[in-house]
């Protein structure tokens, strides 16, 4: 039986992404590092002179700790299924649940960008 050049090209170029995948596959703490960028997203978007006398307090506290707070929240909240080339995170707080793809060291929330913003603002504040 013989196998023709391109099948073979083929064949090799699937197991180049499929190992690529496997080793970029990210990790609890990138997605943590995620969730710290999309606070801060969600931050930024909060007018100042809108919030209260509490969301300011929490802003602030937000703005200089948010990174303690997201361990803190992502660590026992958060479920990873790992499959390999790719995991989904899903974390549930407070009656908010926020789910992600992490593939190729990226993430791509189930939600659109928007909703996952509005979750954590809610989810913070």
């Amino acid at each position: 039986m013989k196998i023709s050049n391109t099948l073979l090209v083929i064949l090799v170029g699937l197991l180049t992404l499929c190992v690529a995948l496997a080793a970029t596959n990210p990790t609890m703490d990138q997605y943590g590092r995620f969730l710290e960028t999309q606070l801060a997203n969600a931050l930024a978007r909060m007018k100042a002179d809108d919030a209260n006398s509490q969301q300011k307090i929490m802003r602030d506290i937000l703005t200089t700790q948010g990174k303690k707070v997201i361990d803190s929240l992502t660590r026992s909240n958060t479920v990873r299924r790992d499959y390999g080339l790719f995991s989904v995170f899903t974390t549930r707080v407070f009656q908010v649940e926020i789910a992600v793809v992490g593939v190729g060291t990226q993430f791509i929330p189930l939600d659109s960008q928007e909703a996952l913003i509005k979750k954590l603002g809610r989810l913070m504040l």
